[in-house]
This record gives C-alpha cells, sequence and structure tokens, in this order.
C-alpha cells in the first residue's frame, strides 16, 4: 500500500487592508502566521510623486508584506513614481490584470552580515546582480531608510549612490522629500 503525500497547501485567505492605516512587520508576521495568503487593499491607492508621504507609506507595506510572505491585491495608478525599481513588488491591477509581472518570490532582498549586507538582486533575469557591500555606510543607510524617513544632509551622498542602483527610492522636494529602502528583508519566501 502507497501513501500519497502531498505538499502542504498555503491558504487563500486573504485580510482587508486599508491603505490609509497604519503597519508594522511583526502585525504583518502575525497574519502570514496565521494562514493568510495576502492583504485585499479595499480602495484603489494613487501613488503619486506629489504625494510622498502616502505614497511611500504604501510602497513600504509593498516591501514589508512581501517580506513575510504576504501577497499585497490592490488596484490603482503610479502618477509620476517610477515603476522600473518597483517591479520586485507586487503591482497594481487594473480591472484585475497585474500592470507588471507579479514576482515569483523576493527578487530584491538584502541580508545582514556581522560586518557587511548582501544585496540580490535579479529584477532583471538577463543581469543579476549580488553584491556584498560595508554594513558602514550602506548596510546601515538600508536599515535608516527601511522605513520612509527624511534624508540626513550627511547620507546624500551615499543615498544617490544607493537610488542610483535602485536601491533607494526618493520621493518629493527639498521641504518633503522622502527615501525608502526597496530591498525586501524576508523572513521566508513566499510559495
Amino acid at each position: 500500500m502507497s501513501e500519497r503525500i502531498s505538499a502542504p497547501r498555503r491558504s487563500t485567505l486573504l485580510a482587508r487592508h486599508d491603505p490609509d492605516e497604519e503597519h508594522d512587520r511583526d502585525a504583518l508576521a502575525a497574519r502570514a502566521r496565521q494562514g493568510m495568503r495576502g492583504l485585499l487593499v479595499e480602495r484603489p491607492v494613487r501613488l503619486a510623486a506629489d504625494e510622498p508621504a502616502a505614497t511611500a507609506r504604501f510602497l513600504h507595506l509593498l516591501v514589508e508584506a512581501a517580506g513575510v510572505g504576504l501577497r499585497v491585491y490592490w488596484e490603482g495608478v503610479l502618477d509620476g513614481v517610477p515603476t522600473g525599481p518597483l517591479r520586485h513588488l507586487d503591482p497594481p491591477r487594473e480591472n484585475g490584470v497585474p500592470l507588471w509581472a507579479v514576482p515569483p518570490g523576493p527578487l530584491l532582498t538584502v541580508r545582514r552580515g556581522p560586518d557587511f549586507v548582501t544585496v540580490e538582486d535579479v529584477r532583471d533575469p538577463a543581469a543579476p546582480r549580488r553584491s556584498v557591500v560595508p554594513d558602514l555606510p550602506y548596510g546601515q543607510l538600508l536599515r535608516r531608510y527601511a522605513a520612509p524617513t527624511a534624508p540626513r544632509p550627511s547620507d546624500r551622498r551615499h543615498l544617490a549612490e544607493l537610488e542610483a542602483r535602485h536601491l533607494v527610492l526618493r520621493l518629493g522636494g527639498p521641504d518633503a522629500e522622502l527615501c525608502l529602502a526597496l530591498p525586501v528583508r524576508f523572513a521566508y519566501a513566499r510559495s
């Protein structure tokens, strides 16, 4: 007699999420541990260059949700926000159709070592990159700007280097500028 062993199936349950609701990584991780598959954003979202705080807050949700294995299903538009650096995150949907390919798993990740960080970037499958960089200053900057934060004057030069590699997104103008690190710090990969 042979026994059929099947792989455990992940839940298809989605938790409703208001895009204006505050979120934190621990609360998202708790939802994932409860068997939730993802978040269903309840209304269309506008990511706009002229609304840096709201845009950075929602992008932060996308990064943190990816880090704990949750998908984010959302409809919306990108107005003046570059899409290239965001293609490792769950895309907006238009009439249910994603505006870019849904990433199969984490495509831009960061892992911390004792005095270095490793950044793996496979957003462009034709040119995957793995970089090991010193924790000071790059790892510290990726942690400092893991949540939307106004840039410090002393960080600007190194932030510009990270921005050129699409590892940090800068939003807003001089009076309301915010930076957000884009690599996913993941606890486990999504299946």
